[in-house]
């Protein structure tokens, strides 16, 4: 039983790092994520949305760590941010952390979230197998 990732032929390719369809086999169990904002594992908020972004990322990575869940697992990302991100940093670490294998994903840029030093929340979904 795993998750399947796919970009089908009848649609244009990916514009970015991303699948345009992930399949959650039937037995699996969908573990929901409220949205992780760029605190590290102590509290401490930079002031940096690249910072902010790694540190969204990392906490996803602990959540579902916690249930015995790799990034293998997820099936849906958003993040969502308050302010233009180098493209170049964004792309590396976003391939750092979904190790060359995409999920189906949305980025987006909102006026403001939670509380005004907040410039990243990331969202997931995911599945254990």
């Amino acid at each position: 039983m795993e998750i399947i990732r796919k970009n089908p032929e009848n649609v244009a390719p990916p514009i970015g790092s991303y699948s345009h369809l992930t399949i959650v086999p039937r037995e699996a169990d969908i573990l929901v994520l409220s949205g992780q904002v760029g605190t590290d594992r102590d509290g401490n908020l930079p002031e940096g949305v690249e910072e902010q972004l790694r540190n969204a990322l990392n906490n996803v990575t602990s959540i579902l760590s916690s249930e015995g869940v790799t990034s293998e697992g997820i099936l849906k990302i958003n993040i969502w941010l308050t302010e233009m991100i180098n493209r170049d940093q964004f792309t590396a670490i976003w391939k750092e952390f979904h190790g060359g294998n995409p999920p189906s994903t949305t980025m987006a840029y909102v006026s403001a979230l939670a509380q005004p030093k907040l410039k990243v929340e990331v969202e997931a979904w995911a599945a254990r197998c």
